[in-house]
């Protein structure tokens, strides 16, 4: 090896090493794939050793690369606790700050309020992410997360935010061509809309099960929008956050006196480092305010 290695070709090749793909990990990190590709080549050459091998499934690393991961990833741990360390110490807000949630709480909650946020501190640059997985934020690959779950990893800062309860819901195209519950035993009689394989094991999706067995499935879907969409657009019946469904007037709650309905619980965290962070202590504060209504 005749130079020095770079943090950025580093971070391109884990980037490629946990997502398969050129273009994944472009898209990861926001650059071309090209770029990615022409770094990578380049490194190889500076250090005069294969470190990734195509196959059918994606790129994966040769044992060369291998090795360079675990350095590469050293590397990484001490980059980004600087960064944490630095943003901390910052006591303007002003900035960027990545904050993600879920997608239906991020577009029937979070960003109509963005506004009062960015009005009270014009300086802060929110980069709102609505993704289900749950993010590494000791990777920075987000600040702060809106969990609907306690965390389980010790070492985050976490704080409850508000109670996270889920009715069933329909709507009025749905109840005029199958009719409307009227009780529980009725629930497995009607179609229904559903979230995909990930959420089985979701609390709300193992009530469904129990109480609506015999129920027939219509519609999977991906994303909370696209469970609430096909519900309010007469598909079948849903269960739904009653703070998401609030939001949407086509959404009529069904058997709203019944007992014993899923309840979660929703969570902002953040990591340690950041617990000084001035901006985001202002957005942490906000959550707060904009979810304390449903209390």
């Amino acid at each position: 090896m005749h130079g020095m290695l770079a943090w950025d070709d580093l971070r391109y090749f884990l980037a490629v090493y946990r997502h398969g793909t050129h273009a994944a990990a472009g898209r990861a990190l926001r650059v071309a794939a090209t770029t990615i590709g022409r770094r990578l080549g380049a490194l190889e050459t500076e250090l005069g050793v294969k470190l990734l091998r195509r196959t059918p499934g994606g790129l994966v690393p040769t044992e060369a690369g291998e090795r360079l991961r675990a350095h590469a990833e050293r590397v990484e741990a001490e980059v980004l606790a600087s960064e944490r360390e630095l943003t901390g110490e910052d006591q303007r807000v002003a900035g960027p700050v990545r904050l993600t949630s879920g997608d239906g709480l991020a577009v029937y909650v979070l960003t109509p309020r963005l506004l009062e946020l960015r009005a009270k501190h014009p300086d802060l640059e929110v980069e709102l992410r609505a993704d289900p997985r749950v993010l590494d934020l000791s990777r920075r690959e987000a600040d702060v997360a809106v969990r609907a779950f306690r965390p389980r990893e010790p070492s985050l800062l976490a704080r409850r935010l508000v109670p996270f309860p889920f009715r069933v819901y329909g709507s009025e195209p749905y109840f005029a061509r199958r009719g409307r519950p009227s009780s529980l035993r009725d629930l497995s009689q009607h179609d229904w809309v559903v979230p995909d394989a990930a959420q089985e094991s979701s609390p709300h999706e193992v009530w469904r099960r129990r109480n609506a067995s015999g129920g027939r499935i219509v519609v999977r879907t991906s994303a909370t929008t696209l469970l609430m969409t096909a519900c309010a657009e007469g598909h079948g019946l849903a269960m739904v956050p009653e703070l998401l469904a609030a939001r949407e007037p086509r959404l009529v709650p069904v058997l709203p006196r019944a007992t014993g309905l899923p309840t979660g619980e929703l969570w902002a965290v953040t990591h340690p480092d950041l617990r000084h962070s001035a901006r985001v202590n202002a957005v942490l504060e906000w959550l707060v305010r904009v979810l304390a209504p449903s209390r």
